[in-house]
């Protein structure tokens, strides 16, 4: 990149040493499940390979990568373990986040090191109130994927009116040294990812570690020495697009992982003996497969878009970010329709535990949850853009 900014980081061989990590994530995918944290073992891997220093301004020793780099070493995380591809995106976007704050913040936050983690809930839990200097804050805050691992959470919350400014929601970062995490991530799927509730109790949060949401959503951002592309990108239509990686990655795995049994498991009742002479079995994985298809091509071509815009020193309107929402909710829901397909056409055995396929269902299920991948309101908040009603359902576009 120039010193002008005018380029993301290099790609270099990111993606490449993603893949290598998957056998390790795979040894310890158990133990992680087990546990509920993401294993020691491979989280000092991630840091090693750089995944968890993808979106750390580069001021600071990050990488700064465009968002398809990321977005594809993070498919080659997942596909080693849900979980910590989940990690990589939820600590990156706290990194890439941090980065957006006011230069005091990002100073405290990554000035002694780069591998510095930010886990956040960014849903505005609770209301502060005005102080000297900056707010209390008094919550809690759930779910909270890498609380266990990060040294700063960002929280989000609710502001009254003061000083001539509108009520609104705003994030808050604040040291995980002030806040107490309680064990309540007890969950079907994504058991690793150690999302569990953080309580504050009056802690206070400088007006420089405060980033207003409503403006960030427009792109009017605090920070000043970080003038880079990747953090002049639209807030929600990055988040979103990130979201999609870790579900492609467990739908690609899932495919895989039937196809290469096919050749040697039947189908019950029936005299087929492999599964893969069955017409059946191959309209069913040509069905998944086309759904991953979809599903990348929308990856790709959102993340062109949201890094174009950030290339160009453009912000994309109002239609076209509520568009990205819907795309990646589109995309997300297509990955769990293909895992659908292919436990359909594996069989039953597809839920016995010493099978891999009934963790990527139990983890897709989950994951594909999340409210800013929620089908029905981002089709509505995206209906609503294309009719020009406002206001819309939320600002988060």
């Amino acid at each position: 990149m120039g010193t002008d900014g005018s380029s993301f980081g290099p790609r270099g061989d990111v993606v490449e040493r993603a893949a290598a990590l998957r056998p390790l994530l795979e040894r310890h995918r158990a133990e992680g499940e087990q546990e509920r944290r993401l294993a020691d073992e491979a989280i000092a891997a991630l840091d090693e390979a750089g995944l968890f220093r993808a979106w750390v301004p580069r001021r600071f020793g990050g990488s700064e990568y465009d968002l398809r780099t990321v977005m594809d070493a993070t498919v080659e995380i997942t596909r080693g373990d849900a979980s910590a591809g989940w990690l990589v995106v939820i600590l990156g976007c706290g990194d890439w986040l941090t980065g957006l704050f006011p230069d005091a913040a990002q100073e405290e936050v990554f000035g002694t090191d780069a591998n510095t983690k930010v886990c956040q809930v960014l849903t505005p839990k609770t209301a502060a109130r005005r102080v000297e200097g900056g707010w209390q804050v008094s919550g809690n805050w759930a779910p909270a994927s890498g609380c266990l691992h990060s040294d700063w959470a960002m929280l989000g919350m609710s502001l009254p009116e003061h000083g001539g400014n509108p009520a609104g929601a705003a994030f808050g970062l604040v040291p995980m040294s002030e806040l107490r995490v309680k064990d309540t991530w007890f969950t079907l799927g994504m058991r690793a990812t150690g999302s569990n509730l953080l309580i504050g109790e009056n802690v206070f949060v400088p007006d420089h570690r405060v980033l207003h949401r409503t403006p960030a959503t427009r792109g009017v951002f605090p920070r000043e020495r970080n003038a880079t592309p990747r953090y002049r990108s639209a807030l929600i239509p990055t988040l979103a697009t990130f979201l999609i990686a870790p579900l492609l990655g467990m739908a690609e795995e899932a495919l895989d992982h039937v196809v290469s049994q096919s050749g040697h498991r039947g189908i019950a009742f029936t005299s087929y003996e492999r599964q893969r002479d069955a017409t059946s079995f191959q309209l069913a994985v040509a069905e998944a497969s086309m759904k991953i298809d979809v599903a990348r091509l929308i990856a790709h071509r959102s993340a062109a878009v949201v890094d174009g815009h950030a290339l160009s020193e453009t912000h994309p309107d109002y239609l076209e970010r509520a568009r990205l929402r819907q795309h990646a909710s589109y995309a997300i829901q297509q990955c769990r329709e293909a895992v659908d397909v292919l436990v359909s056409a594996y069989g039953a055995s597809a839920m016995s535990e010493s099978d891999p396929l009934q963790s990527i269902l139990r983890d897709i299920q989950t994951a594909s949850r999340h409210a800013i991948a929620h089908p029905a309101s981002n089709a509505e908040l995206f209906g609503r853009g294309l009719l020009g009603i406002e206001p819309n359902i939320t600002e988060m576009i």
